[in-house]
């Protein structure tokens, strides 16, 4: 039997005799015996040999007495309650706590029992430091022998080339916490074979006897170099919770033809073990990709901009007005109207804050906002305060081909819900539009500027209402978007469909895009002065679709253009090739937050446009598809499309451009 493993069995044939004793009791006699012991040995330390000087009944007097004092206040403050095994600063912390009473409590005793024979000052600062030495001491030794215990165990348990082997990329917090669990819960799984940071500086440091063994730059070298030691690395795990956007970007396209998988370790909060005490770590997510630094918002701003009012919410199934509501509810709303047209969008957005705001009070509101009567009914009864309007055809190629009812929903219900914001005296009235419809090509851009020039007319009128517009891009993950679609190509095996090799999206998280048009909503509040002005959504830099495609094959462990295929279908009816976020007339003001800016675009006349939207409507209504478009054209000057009429395809109306 190997020399190692003999001294593994004795040390736990040891640890387990301690097993049939309540461990509350074994740790109160350590903590007495070592502050019995920390007196005496703080008094040598002080007078050295003269310690035989002082008689024995006046030491063991002090001793006890310090003991004593000590004990009690461990047991108030149960120390001893924390177990050894897992011993951090945090006992530590505890154990300086408890020591620091017990000398203030023995201080006073000292000099009442040192009236003939007067202890040295002193003797306090080295008691009070000993006695936390030697109690923690204990402690960090019974941890040191458990885990080379373990790694022993472990050593000899199971073979070597049978481990995952993990390069750990960044450190942080998580690093150091990601590496303890690996070692303690999973050597029968996980091999740490080294680290690679960011920062050069840090080459050749240790975390918890990691070495770091190279920079990002370097990943392809040290990957090399592991290769021929024998030691390949089978994952990368990112556990730097900050390494995410262009940084993390660079390392997924290094690392494509290293044919390593790239993992995140799980948060600090979440480390998810399983009954084989596994750690199972997490896959890299396309939000982690396209990550933008966080904006800093003035959150107390937003909480009285919505808490104690009545809040009403159009197209609130969807993916913006759902997390609208979500984030709404947070800030403790008097009342929440609920408005979709969508009965099964309303029931599922219901059961969720039934689940998580079941103290909330709400309303269901099955309406289509371009039903006038309806609309006005819903302000009658519900009373809203604040009404944010994200109700809204929006999937480019179904606008265009049903371009009547994108009229109906996107200007005319939008005309409905402004409307009725005026004639029922509510505070503001925020809606939500698209980059779309900057320079518009298509029905739906066409409509969401169309209603962007309603709302800015109305703005401007300044009769009590506020009318505050807000601008964005793509939002990631959102109904229709292209990365669902992508997932869901990508797990039949593909081949993934993509219009235009050089098409370009903005892309932004639907919870930071809520937080900003809450954010937006606020501050064109408290403006004091409204003329028509348009919050345009900082959204970054535009993402190359292709590139985003490469990104999501690679993250799924595939070779894009090898396993997945990538087809070109051409630009569908009403999609451009690159989105704006604001037209070049447009003057751009900042705000006092980073992430908003202000666009000033003309304002046209309220009068003009009502008349011209009631006829737009008139024409919609009686599905007049060649009428509205042209009267659509007239209304946005901007919009591209120049003529068209209706054809019949297989059954089906559908519109073509001449």
């Amino acid at each position: 039997m190997r020399p190692n493993l003999m001294a593994v069995k004795f040390l736990k044939k040891a640890s387990n005799i301690f097993k049939f004793i309540d461990r509350k009791y074994i740790v109160i006699f350590y903590d007495f015996l070592m502050s019995l012991m920390a007196l005496p040995l703080a008094l040598w330390i002080r007078v050295g040999a003269d310690i035989i000087n002082y008689p024995s009944d006046f030491i063991i007097k002090h001793m006890l007495v310090f003991s004593l004092f000590s004990i009690s206040i461990f047991l108030w403050l149960r120390t001893y309650s924390a177990m050894w095994r897992y011993v951090s600063l945090y006992e530590v912390m505890t154990i300086v706590i408890s020591v620091t009473c017990s000398v203030l409590l023995y201080i006073p005793a000292m000099v009442v029992m040192s009236q003939t024979i007067i202890m040295p000052r002193s003797v306090i600062i080295l008691v009070w430091g000993l006695n936390i030495s030697l109690l923690s001491a204990g402690r960090f030794i019974y941890r040191i022998l458990q885990d080379y215990i373990s790694f022993q165990e472990e050593k000899f348990s199971v073979p070597q080339d049978a481990l995952s082997r993990l390069l750990l990329i960044g450190i942080s917090d998580q690093t150091g916490h990601f590496i303890q669990d690996v070692h303690r819960y999973a050597k029968h799984t996980y091999q740490i074979v080294g680290i690679i940071d960011c920062a050069h500086h840090r080459l050749g440091g240790k975390v918890h006897g990691v070495e770091v063994i190279g920079t990002v730059d370097d990943l392809k070298k040290v990957v090399s170099h592991l290769n021929a030691t024998g030691n390949p690395p089978n994952y990368f795990v990112i556990t730097d919770p900050e390494l995410k956007g262009e940084p993390l970007r660079k390392i997924i396209e290094i690392t494509k033809n290293l044919k390593v998988d790239v993992a995140r370790a799980p948060k600090l909060t979440d480390f998810k073990k399983s009954p084989s005490r596994n750690i199972e770590m997490e896959p890299i997510s396309i939000e982690d990709l396209l990550h933008r630094p966080e904006v800093i918002l003035d959150r107390k701003s937003m909480h009285d901009f919505i808490h104690g009012k009545r809040i009403m919410v159009t197209g609130a199934g969807g993916t913006i007005g759902g997390e609208l509501v979500r984030q709404i509810a947070d800030f403790g709303p008097l009342h929440l109207s609920l408005v979709d047209h969508s009965e099964y969008s309303l029931y599922s957005l219901d059961l969720h804050l039934t689940e998580k705001s079941p103290s909330l009070s709400r309303s269901i509101c099955l309406a289509d906002v371009s039903d006038t009567k309806r609309i006005n009914n819903l302000f009658n009864i519900e009373k809203p305060e604040i009404v944010f309007h994200a109700a809204a055809l929006k999937h480019v190629p179904i606008a265009e081909a049903n371009a009547n009812e994108t009229i109906l929903t996107n200007v005319i219900g939008t005309k409905n819900i402004a409307e009725a914001c005026r004639a029922f005296k509510v505070k503001a009235m925020v809606f939500i539009s698209t980059d779309k419809a900057v320079n518009p090509i298509g029905v739906m851009g066409a409509t969401k500027r169309l209603a962007e020039s309603y709302c800015q007319a109305l703005d401007a009128l300044n009769e009590g209402t506020k009318f505050v517009t807000t601008r964005f891009g793509n939002v990631l993950g959102s109904t229709g978007s292209v990365v669902p679609l992508f997932q869901r190509q990508i797990s039949r095996g593909g081949p993934i469909t993509l219009t235009d090799p050089n098409i370009r999206r903005y892309f932004m998280l639907v919870r930071e895009a809520v937080e900003l048009v809450l954010q937006a909503a606020a501050l064109g509040y408290g403006s004091n002065k409204s003329n028509g002005q348009i919050y345009v959504l900082e959204m970054g830099e535009s993402v190359k679709i292709k590139d985003l495609a490469y990104q999501m094959i690679l993250l799924a462990g595939l070779t894009p253009e090898k396993d997945i295929k990538i087809n070109y279908t051409g630009l569908r009816p009403g999609e451009k090739l690159y989105e704006e976020l604001f037209y070049e007339t447009e003057k751009l003001v900042p705000t006092s937050c980073p992430g908003l800016m202000l666009a000033s675009p003309q304002v046209l006349s309220y009068k003009v446009l009502q008349d011209k939207i009631n006829e737009l409507e008139t024409t919609a209504r009686a599905r007049e598809t060649v009428k509205s478009l042209n009267l659509l054209r007239d209304l946005v000057p901007e919009y591209k499309q120049t003529h068209v009429k209706e054809t019949k395809k297989k059954g089906t109306s559908i519109l073509q451009k001449i």
